[in-house]
């Protein structure tokens, strides 16, 4: 039992030393991207689009050793469908890379029929060991709320909040 005792304390400050590592986040983007959902789109029904985001943090002043994590921070999404994003009842934005699992980043009802949309207030969602990525995956979820046979271009752009361990 003692041995019990003279081990917690050691492990206790180890997890207190981790735990309490402040990271202040720098800015990463805005980031263009364009994908393209194919039709046809047939009500309640599932189009999704991805696309391939060059990860190049020395663009933005960040070196890849200062790198703990990331995590989105806005998207903005524009079409010139003549129905706008109207055709969705909901659309869902997710990231990946060859290295971790999607990481679903925001969702977001659709009302009326805008053409252009910015999603801020993220969910967390945070992806550890990007410094090691050259390219990361963006992918955007509609579901349908009306039929449609046209393809839908979709444009815009992505922030992340790229995590560095505060050096104070």
């Amino acid at each position: 039992m003692k041995k019990i005792k003279i081990l917690t304390v050691p492990l206790l400050a180890i997890m207190l030393l981790f735990g309490c590592t402040n990271y202040e986040p720098k800015v990463y983007g805005p980031v263009a991207f364009e994908i393209t959902l194919e039709g046809p789109f047939f009500k309640d029904g599932v189009g999704e689009g991805m696309t391939t985001i060059r990860f190049k943090p020395e663009d933005f002043g960040i070196t890849r050793d200062e790198i703990f994590s990331m995590k989105m921070n806005e998207i903005t999404l524009e079409t010139d469908a003549e129905g706008g994003l109207g055709v969705f009842e909901n659309l869902v934005f997710s990231v990946m890379t060859d290295k971790t699992e999607t990481k679903e980043v925001a969702t977001t009802k659709i009302k009326g029929n805008p053409k252009k949309l910015v999603i801020k207030g993220l969910k967390e969602a945070e992806i550890e060991g990007f410094k090691d990525i050259d390219n990361f995956y963006f992918e955007v979820t509609g579901i349908t709320k009306e039929d449609s046979f046209d393809n839908i271009k979709l444009k815009g752009t992505i922030k992340m909040d790229i995590m560095i361990p505060d050096s104070k």
